[in-house]
């Protein structure tokens, strides 16, 4: 059996490695200079998990992998459909699909252009930062909680815990895999964007009175959105997932702040805007993340 990581960079890197130091036969698909460094000098890993892996199976197009019966979807929300075009060739009936990905709309987006049932629904909890083509620090987490759609336990759930303890990959299988999903949105897009728009860590940001308070109003602005859309998040998570992103995450510099501060593209559309599209179709309004995303789309790079 073949597992495909779709975008090879820090969480791809990460879970990848993970599954390889398992014995898994994994393909990793990259680009540029990044690619160029796994087929020549192979992944390292640094930091809270540390493992040289010198020689990695990476190739530039899904294609050259064949049909693979796990694929791991790991690029930035905004190349989606991109990502689903490509790896057509890489997915047949039976391929397990896992998006990774910050958002709560990659799954029906991958599911509809590889013409798949609905797919489970999954996010992960990691920490990470690709410092240099082929090395990946990880500094927290690296955790995958994932499940159905309808909340059942089903064997293809079932076997992916399964595949996951066996690489010694921290997991969760969820009946609530919908409110789990919004529950990192939620944080996803009220820290993504207030660090990056003010150039600050978490820790940073929390230490500020004002940046405490906007990231207050982001995250329960956003679960009014998502329990006006039928998803039962506790408001009280917000006050308790602050005072826990203080106590442990300080350090962190968001992947939107990583991706700002290297000339890259800003993935708020799929927090932010997801939140207001979401807010429209449940007919309630989310001004402070239409406020967040416009500001982004004014920081977006050239």
């Amino acid at each position: 059996m073949t597992a495909l990581v779709y975008g090879s960079g820090a969480v791809g890197g990460y879970f990848g490695a993970k599954l390889v130091l398992a014995g898994e036969d994994v393909v990793f698909v990259a680009r540029g200079a990044n690619l160029a460094a796994l087929q020549t000098r192979g992944l390292r890993l640094e930091g809270m998990t540390r493992a040289a892996l010198p020689v990695v199976r990476a190739v530039a197009d899904p294609r050259d992998a064949g049909c693979c019966d796990l694929v791991l979807v790991c690029v930035k929300s905004y190349d989606t459909d991109a990502a689903a075009a490509a790896l057509r060739p890489a997915v047949g009936r039976e391929t397990l699909v896992l998006s990774l990905q910050n958002g709560i709309e990659n799954e029906a987006l991958l599911a509809a252009g590889l013409a798949l049932p609905p797919l489970l629904g999954a996010l992960c909890h990691i920490g990470a930062e690709m410092i240099a083509p082929g090395v990946v620090a990880h500094g927290s987490g690296g955790r995958i909680v994932f499940g159905e759609p309808d909340g059942r336990v089903s064997p293809r759930a079932s076997g992916l815990a399964a595949r996951l303890a066996r690489a010694g990959i921290d997991h969760h299988l969820s009946r609530h895999i919908d409110v789990l999903l919004w529950d990192k949105l939620a944080w996803n897009a009220a820290f993504n964007a207030c660090t990056t728009i003010t150039r600050r860590t978490v820790g940073a940001l929390l230490a500020d009175a004002d940046g405490r308070a906007l990231v207050r109003a982001a995250m329960a602005e956003a679960v009014e959105v998502a329990r006006a859309s039928g998803v039962a998040l506790d408001p009280a998570r917000v006050e308790p997932e602050i005072a826990r992103s203080a106590a442990e995450l300080g350090a962190l510099r968001t992947s939107m702040l990583q991706d700002l501060d290297r000339g890259r593209r800003l993935e708020y559309d799929a927090l932010n805007g997801a939140v207001v599209r979401a807010a429209a179709r449940a007919g309630v309004a989310a001004p402070i993340h239409e406020l967040l995303a416009r500001i982004l789309s004014l920081m977006q790079p050239a």
